[in-house]
């Protein structure tokens, strides 16, 4: 059996797969947002009914999220074969180098980022960690009150819970590899 923070996981990922938000869920579900958020970070277990009305309003059973074979031993994903997720209003792109395993704890994405164009123009805070490693173009990286110009091959680590931001501050696109602890589900 699932801890309830894998449970979590998977319902959060089912979710984002499918494009649809925690207030989309309440309404399909008639399971409060709040609730549902709650799950999905694994600070509540759900109960039997509210993850039967959870997976119906996805789409599914609630087997899926209570078996051992919602994420596979082993991830191997092709070149060709990537989910890929557009974020029109930050000009990104971000590519999953992982569809994830059983009981991970990191994600490994590759992200775009269009030229003088930033994530996160707010920082933004969370728990854990982030590396980052640049592929290609110029990235500066703010965490607290330090600035950090990346260029290709440099790399940051850095907690989460220091606000940050990214900003592409080249002429072209740059292309970073990012590893988020814990997963950053898509």
């Amino acid at each position: 059996m699932p801890s309830k923070q894998e449970i979590g996981e998977r319902i959060k990922r089912f979710r984002l797969e499918r494009r649809l938000t925690l207030k989309d869920v309440e309404l399909k579900a008639k399971v409060s947002a709040t609730h549902v958020s709650e799950v999905e970070r694994g600070m509540t277990s759900p109960t039997v009914g509210a993850l039967a009305k959870i997976a119906r309003a996805l789409g599914t059973e609630p087997s899926y999220f209570l078996g051992g074979d919602a994420y596979p031993s082993v991830s191997v994903v092709r070149k060709g074969q990537r989910r890929v997720l557009a974020y029109d209003n930050w000009r990104a792109k971000i590519h999953c180098l992982s569809d994830g395993i059983r009981g991970a704890r990191m994600s490994f994405l590759e992200v775009e980022l269009e030229a003088g164009h930033a994530r996160d123009m707010n920082p933004m805070t969370h728990n854990g960690e982030e590396f980052i490693h640049i592929l290609k173009g110029v990235v500066e990286i703010r965490v607290g009150d330090d600035r950090h110009l990346l260029k290709e091959g440099d790399s940051i680590h850095f907690r989460s819970q220091e606000p940050h931001t990214m900003k592409n501050i080249g002429d072209g696109q740059a292309r970073m590899m990012w590893v988020a602890v814990p997963p950053f589900f898509l």
